[in-house]
């Protein structure tokens, strides 16, 4: 049975248009697998007479369920109620054009959809469509919002989700009433994808009850391209929302002005790993401190920060920082923040006793990478730094101080690469390897992977 599935998926993506009816006859078929074909039709009571199926793989081209055959005399293509009808379907993986092709009430039947990867969409995305099997194992793509699908749907799909994306939507002016009418607690990844042009603000909790937490299970949360979006956070999070999430990536959003996380959303965080933030026109700061306590401990588990064409970034904090912020970024990259002059205060640079690969690159106005100190210092200690690179900053002139007054010591450092930084003074020691190509590899392939994510 397995032989013919795979023979089957083959000669499906090699061109086949329709879904050959006698695929009826084998009522013993536990796996049908179209993912990456050019179907764009499938005629009705074929899928239905697969009573034994257990996994049915139909990203392709079809997703008119219901529709009428173009010069067919009458005939439709398959109804959605066939998926339904199939009692031991647990694997379901599925594109559907709108989702007004799902049925309002499926009755009596029990769906045990363990898996699934749905997408309901106007557009038709071969990004999507041809991905791997190899999913999280439930996910939902919308270009719509949550309200008006189907209580069945919401019990089967959007309440058990664990990753949810929504491409090029409509309507969605505020995550939260998502959240609360698709019951979202057990989401783990969240993607916003394209132009949804009332969102000004991602999670807007004025209203919210401050004794509910939100987004209690959420791990990443990907913001991409939103142009109308504002900030990420109206309002008083209650305590325990977004207590687990670890990636934060937010790209093109150009509307976003001030800090990235101001302090509401900075004191939520508390299991932040990693932070990723791409292409922002008007954003000055990454972290806010606006009535901050400096004694409160933030972002204990940061370990990496990857930021790229910051455009107007003046700062990574907005005002003073706390002490120890960056106890335990390991990670620190940095390219095209055209405005940025120094990238640390000498306070919070003596905290990134972690810090194992920092690179800064494109950066024509930073000067010093470490702000000058008033204190009687002579040196400031990277007891953990192995990669350093600093490429095309033509201001830069010392690490730290404007002298060179202060050194640094970095005892386990084994790469630094230096290139076109024509008035920066390099006292490396003979023992580190000098503009290691690989060194320069791995750059180019951090920014590569990131987007991917």
């Amino acid at each position: 049975m397995n032989i013919f599935v795979t023979v089957l998926a083959t000669i499906l993506s090699r061109g086949v248009e329709v879904l050959p009816k006698e695929i009826g006859n084998l009522t013993s078929l536990r796996m049908l697998d179209v993912t990456g074909g050019c179907v764009h039709k499938i005629p009705s009571k074929v899928i239905s007479r697969l009573h034994r199926l257990e996994e049915l793989y139909l990203k392709c081209e079809f997703g008119d369920w219901g529709s009428k055959v173009e010069e067919g005399l009458g005939e439709t293509n398959a109804d959605f109620d066939e998926i339904i009808g199939l009692s031991h379907l647990n694997i379901l993986k599925v594109y559907i054009s709108d989702a007004a092709c799902l049925p309002i009430d499926i009755g009596n039947f029990e769906l045990n959809w363990i898996k699934f990867d749905i997408c309901i969409s106007r557009y038709f995305s071969s990004e999507l469509m041809l991905s791997s099997n190899e999913q999280p194992s439930r996910t939902l793509t919308l270009d719509r919002t949550i309200n008006g699908l189907s209580d069945w749907f919401i019990n089967i799909v959007t309440e058990k989700a664990e990753r949810l994306e929504y491409r090029e939507g409509k309507g969605l002016n505020n995550i939260l009433e998502e959240y609360e009418h698709g019951r979202l607690h057990g989401l783990k990844h969240l993607s916003l994808i394209g132009c949804h042009e009332n969102l000004e603000g991602l999670i807007d909790a004025t209203t919210w009850d401050p004794s509910k937490p939100v987004f209690e299970s959420l791990e990443e949360l990907h913001l991409l391209h939103l142009q109308c979006l504002k900030e990420l956070c109206v309002g008083e999070l209650p305590v325990g929302s977004l207590c687990k999430l670890k990636l934060l990536k937010v790209q093109t959003c150009r509307n976003l002005v001030n800090a990235l996380l101001p302090p509401k959303l900075l004191q939520r965080l508390t299991n932040l790993e990693t932070i990723f933030c791409v292409n922002m026109e008007h954003m000055k700061y990454l972290f806010g401190s606006e009535r901050l306590d400096l004694g409160t401990i933030l972002l204990t588990k940061l370990s990496e920060m990857r930021l790229c064409a910051l455009f107007e970034l003046i700062s990574i904090w907005n005002g003073p920082a706390p002490r120890a912020v960056f106890g335990n970024l390991k990670v620190l990259a940095v390219c095209k923040c055209t405005k940025l002059k120094i990238l640390f205060p000498f306070d919070v640079a003596q905290s990134l006793v972690q810090l194992e690969d920092l690179s800064i690159e494109r950066c024509p106005n930073l000067a010093r990478v470490i702000e000058a100190s008033n204190s009687f210092d002579r040196y400031i200690f990277f007891p953990q730094l192995k990669k350093l690179a600093m490429i095309n900053l033509s201001e830069l002139t010392w690490f730290c101080t404007e002298n060179g007054s202060m050194g640094i010591e970095c005892p386990l450092l084994e790469y630094l690469y230096v290139d076109e930084c024509p008035q920066f003074k390099n006292t490396a020691s003979a023992s580190v390897m000098l503009n290691d190509q690989q060194h320069l590899n791995s750059l180019a392939k951090r920014w590569e992977d990131m987007h991917k994510l």
